[in-house]
């Protein structure tokens, strides 16, 4: 009945089984399946806030998560790559006024200052 209760709160499914399927459906329920993986399913998370624009989400997700290697993953420019990607600044600024100010948890905030 409730599609995100059933990806938040069951933990017998395989997100990268479920998440190419739910993305068909709902963006945003592939990103809390993805998400469940744990770090297991971070670079399809990348490419569906990507695609679908849920940068917000990818935001809150990193500050939560505290890896140094994603946030270097997401937020370093390719080698050629010359001018800012738009994408990489719409994230900057969900992480600015919406995910560091929401958090609760100072570690949270001192490993992306």
């Amino acid at each position: 009945r409730d599609p995100k209760a059933f990806l938040l709160n069951n933990m017998f499914y395989d997100p990268k089984v479920l998440g190419p399927y739910c993305e068909s459906l709902d963006p945003s329920l592939a990103f809390v399946a993805y998400k469940r993986g744990a770090g297991e399913c971070d670079d399809q998370l990348i490419a569906i806030s990507h695609t679908h624009g849920l940068y917000r989400d990818l935001a809150k997700y990193l500050v939560e998560r505290q890896d140094l290697e994603l946030w270097a993953k997401v937020l370093n420019k390719s080698e050629d790559e010359t001018e800012e990607d738009p994408k990489r600044r719409q994230l900057i600024d969900q992480i600015v006024e919406w995910a560091l100010p929401e958090s609760t948890n100072a570690d949270e905030v001192s490993c992306t200052a």
